[in-house]
Formats: C-alpha cells, sequence, structure tokens
C-alpha cells in the first residue's frame, strides 16, 4: 500500500521519531506516531486528497495537511544517508539519463507563456531530470525545471550537469547514455540521421548499443512514476513540489536499496 515492506516502514517510523518530536506539549494525538508516518506515504504513492485522508484516518483535513508539512522534510532528513550510500556506489560505473514531465495541471494565468506547457507531451508541469544506474535503480534527480524546457537544457539547469562536470569521459569517471535529446552535453547518445542521408549499418549497430544501454533509465522513470503524485497530476502549492520530489526520490532509493 505505501510501496515499502512492513520491516522498512517501521524503521522509517523510528527514524523520523528520533528526529522530529510531533507533539511537545504531549498533547492527545489525533494520529499516532505510525499512522502519521502512513499519511505522508499515503499522500506521496496515491496522491490522495488530503480530506480523502482525513477521512480514512478519522482527524481533519488541516491536521492532514499539518502532517504532511511537518513530517515530509523529516522523512527526506532520515532518508539522506541511505541515498548518498547508493549514490556512492551506483556512480561508480556508468549512469543513464532521461527527462520526464511530472503533470500539474493548467493552473497558472498565461501558462502557455510561462514555460510550463510542454508541446512535446501536451500537458503543463515540471521536467524532472532522472539519472539511473545501468541495472535499473534511481540514483538522483534534478531540481524540478518548467515543463517547456528542452531536456538538454534542463539537464544543465537542475543541477546534475554539474555534478559530473568532467566525469563523463575522464578516467574513473561514470561515463553516461542518453537518447539524441542530450546531444552537445557530453553524454553518450544516438548518431542523428542527416536529412537526406541514410545510416550506415556500422551507425545503426551503435545507434542499437545506446538504446540498449541507456533503456534501463525507462524502467526507472517508470518505478518512480508509481508514486502517484508524479504521475497522476500535483495539485498542491507549486513551490512546495521541489520538497515533495526530494522526499519521493528518496523514498524510492530507500525502497529499491
Amino acid at each position: 500500500m505505501t510501496g515499502l515492506t512492513s520491516d522498512q516502514a517501521d524503521r522509517l517510523v523510528l527514524d523520523v521519531y528520533a528526529h522530529v518530536d510531533l507533539d511537545p506539549a504531549r498533547r492527545r494525538r489525533a494520529v499516532g506516531p505510525y499512522r502519521a508516518v502512513l499519511v505522508v506515504l499515503l499522500y506521496l504513492r496515491h496522491n490522495l486528497s488530503q480530506t480523502l485522508l482525513a477521512e480514512l484516518f478519522g482527524c481533519s483535513q488541516p491536521t492532514v495537511s499539518r502532517l504532511i508539512t511537518r513530517l515530509t522534510p523529516a522523512v527526506t532528513k532520515v532518508l539522506t544517508p541511505y541515498a548518498e550510500q547508493a549514490a556512492d556506489r551506483d556512480l561508480r560505473s556508468t549512469i543513464r539519463v532521461d527527462g520526464f514531465v511530472a503533470p500539474t495541471g493548467d493552473r497558472r494565468k498565461n501558462t502557455y507563456t510561462s514555460g510550463m506547457y510542454s508541446g512535446k507531451r501536451h500537458r503543463c508541469g515540471f521536467n524532472i531530470q532522472v539519472v539511473g544506474s545501468f541495472h535499473g535503480r534511481l540514483v538522483l534527480t534534478g531540481a524540478p525545471q518548467p515543463g517547456a524546457m528542452h531536456d538538454a537544457k534542463a539537464w544543465r539547469e537542475s543541477g546534475l550537469a554539474a555534478k559530473f562536470e568532467g566525469r563523463l569521459h575522464a578516467d574513473g569517471g561514470p561515463g553516461g547514455f542518453a537518447d539524441t535529446a542530450y546531444t552537445g552535453t557530453g553524454l553518450c547518445v544516438p548518431v542523428r540521421r542527416q536529412k537526406g542521408q541514410a545510416l550506415t549499418e556500422s551507425t545503426r549497430e551503435y545507434n542499437r548499443a545506446i538504446a540498449s544501454r541507456r533503456a534501463s533509465v525507462e524502467r526507472v522513470i517508470a518505478h518512480l512514476k508509481n508514486w502517484r503524485l508524479l504521475a497522476t497530476g500535483y495539485r498542491g502549492m507549486l513551490d512546495r513540489f521541489p520538497m515533495y520530489l526530494d522526499a519521493i526520490t528518496k523514498l524510492e532509493i530507500y525502497r529499491t536499496s
């Protein structure tokens, strides 16, 4: 239901409450410690409305809102060491890079000129850049960018390009594979067919090799979208989206580590 095993959920609750005192006044809690973390996990995993969560847990909608706002950063904080260890391990080998749009709906004035509308994907949202390992596990996500931004620019603006600067082709560097949208970024990409020219057989073979090596990042994105907040339409305040993306990234790494 939460995407985590019972052991993972139990350990997460203990770690969160080692860092957060939910009720310093020791007042009677409307939602107990385990269920409070469960509220956050269900919100991120299934993108349920806060009103529905309040009905499910027998509390008020403002209580659910407070729990999500307060515990989401705590979840991120306690899971950061797991994510850093996984990144240290997985970045020793080649990386796979791709992006997707996390929909937000058309709710801004002048949406089509504000950069949130992706003409390629025909929806409004954030461009999320994803780094995956060769065996199909999430390693990093970048800072969310406007949906209209091209993937190559989003790779640079998200902060991920800076993390790999000088490493993609250096001795001991991880190297990386991506699709043709990342041409010029230093990642290995397929060769584009020039207008009026056919690809040679050796070039086709090279492109097939690139495609087979970057296929694992598609699985990474598919698993990341199982956190439905990123797939079915984020309804919250847009300036809070980076906080939720960070928490989901850490949870997915924790889930698969």
